[in-house]
C-alpha cells in the first residue's frame, strides 16, 4: 500500500478542491438512467422524507446511517484533529475498510473523484439487504454496494446514492461434506468454506489455513473482500496452481433487483451462479454468502524476496533480459507466484511466493540467477 502514497495525497487534495469547486452542482455526468429516468437526488422534490427514511431504519433494525465524507474534515479545516486522523490513516486499508464514505482510492488524478453515499445500510444479513434493494427501487434510487473497500474503479461509492455496507457481515462456517442446494445426488460432497460477503480475506485464511489447517484460493492482499474477489474473477498469488478465486465458488446467496434473496450455484439459479463468478462485484445482485472450495494445505509454503540495484543502464538492461529468460525456465509453473517490480534508479524488486518446494530446492533453484547477479559488471 506504499506505493498509493503519495496519489492518495494528490487525491486527496484534488478532492477537497473538486468538492468546494462544485459545491450546490449537480453532476449530471454520472446519472444513472433505467426505463428512461435519471435517478432521484437530495436536492429533488421527491427525494425520499424522512417518514419515509425512518421506515427504512425501523426495518433494517436501527442500521441505517448518514455516511461521513472524512475528507469534509479538511475542507473545513487542514489542522483540525479530524483531519489529521484521516491523514495519519489513510494508508491503512482497515481504517478505510470502516469508514463507509471511503474506498481503496478515491478516484484518478485529473480523471474522475468518487463521491460517498447519502446513507448507508450497515447489514447484518441478506434481509436487511433486501430491504435497502427494495427501497432503492421502489424510490428510484442509486444503489451501491460495499464489502472489503478495495473499490479501485469507485464503483462501491456513488454521489447521492443509498449505500449496501456489508462490512458486519464476516461470519464463517467451515463445512466436511458440502453439497450446494439442488445438488444432491449429482455433486459429491466435499470439504468448503461460507463466508459472509463483508469478510475479508485475512479473516478467510484464519479460519481455514490458521485454524483449519487447509487452504482456499483468494488473493495475495489480505485486506481484500472477499466476495468482491470471487465476482471480479480473483486471480491470486496462487492461481497458477489453483485457479483463480471465482473457479472455486461453489453456492451464492444473492439479494437481484427485485428484492429477492436467491441461492445461486450449479444446480440452482445456474446462469445467475455462472453470472456471479467473474461478472464484477453488484454487477448482478448484492451478494451475502459465499461458499467456496476448500484444498488440501500443502507441506511446504516459501517465498523469495530480493531487491537487486544495476550499478547503470547498461547493467539493468542486461539484469532485466536475464530475469525473464530465468523466469521463464525456473518460475513459469504452477509453483511460483506473486511479482516482480521494476523499480526507478535501475532497481528490480522481486517478491515471489512457492508451495510444495522444499527450502532445498528454492535454494537450487534460485542459486543460477544469484550466481549471475553476483558477476553481473557495473558498466
Amino acid at each position: 500500500m506504499a506505493a498509493l502514497g503519495p496519489l492518495w495525497a494528490r487525491e486527496l487534495w484534488g478532492a477537497a478542491k473538486n468538492l468546494a469547486r462544485d459545491a450546490g452542482t449537480a453532476d449530471l455526468r454520472n446519472a444513472t438512467r433505467i426505463g428512461g429516468g435519471i435517478r432521484r437526488r437530495p436536492s429533488d422534490a421527491n427525494w425520499p422524507s424522512q417518514a419515509a427514511w425512518k421506515r427504512l431504519n425501523d426495518e433494517v433494525d436501527g442500521n441505517l446511517i448518514p455516511v461521513e465524507f472524512p475528507i469534509e474534515a479538511c475542507l473545513k479545516d487542514t489542522e483540525s484533529a479530524a483531519c489529521q486522523n484521516l491523514f495519519n490513516n489513510i494508508h491503512n486499508p482497515y481504517y478505510i475498510g470502516d469508514q463507509p464514505g471511503l474506498t481503496q482510492t478515491l478516484g484518478w488524478v485529473d480523471a474522475w473523484v468518487s463521491k460517498p453515499s447519502v446513507y448507508v445500510v450497515a447489514a447484518s444479513n441478506a434481509d436487511h439487504i433486501a430491504a435497502a434493494v427494495n427501497f432503492a427501487r421502489e424510490n428510484d434510487l442509486r444503489l451501491v454496494v460495499k464489502g472489503g473497500g478495495h473499490s479501485y474503479q469507485g464503483t462501491s461509492n456513488a454521489a447521492d446514492s443509498l449505500l449496501v455496507w456489508t462490512r458486519c457481515m464476516h461470519d464463517i462456517t467451515m463445512h466436511e461434506t458440502f453439497v450446494p442446494q439442488g445438488c444432491k445426488g449429482k455433486h459429491t460432497p466435499q470439504r468448503a468454506v461460507t463466508l459472509g460477503s463483508g469478510a475479508i480475506w485475512m479473516q478467510a485464511y484464519d479460519a481455514v489455513t490458521t485454524k483449519g489447517g487447509a487452504y482456499v484460493q483468494g488473493g495475495g492482499c489480505t485486506t481484500v473482500g472477499v466476495a468482491g474477489l470471487v465476482q471480479s474473477g480473483g486471480f491470486g498469488s496462487f492461481s497458477k496452481h489453483y485457479g483463480t478465486a471465482a473457479a472455486g465458488l461453489l453456492e451464492a446467496e444473492v439479494v437481484t433487483a427485485d428484492g429477492k434473496v436467491r441461492i445461486a450455484n450449479a444446480c440452482t439459479n445456474s446462469d445467475l451462479f455462472w453470472a456471479l463468478k467473474g461478472g464484477g462485484g453488484g454487477t448482478f445482485g448484492a451478494v451475502s454468502k459465499v461458499t467456496l472450495r476448500v484444498r488440501e494445505l500443502p507441506e511446504f509454503w516459501g517465498a523469495a524476496i530480493l531487491t537487486v540495484k544495476a550499478a547503470s543502464d547498461g547493467a539493468f538492461r542486461r539484469l532485466l533480459r536475464y530475469f525473464v529468460g530465468f523466469y521463464r525456465e525456473h518460475l513459469f509453473n504452477d509453483h511460483w507466484g506473486e511479482h516482480a517490480h521494476i523499480a526507478s534508479d535501475n532497481v528490480l524488486d522481486l517478491l515471489v511466493v512457492c508451495h510444495d518446494l522444499s527450502t532445498e530446492e528454492v535454494k537450487k533453484i534460485w542459486q543460477p540467477f544469484l550466481d549471475w547477479v553476483a558477476r553481473l559488471p557495473a558498466a
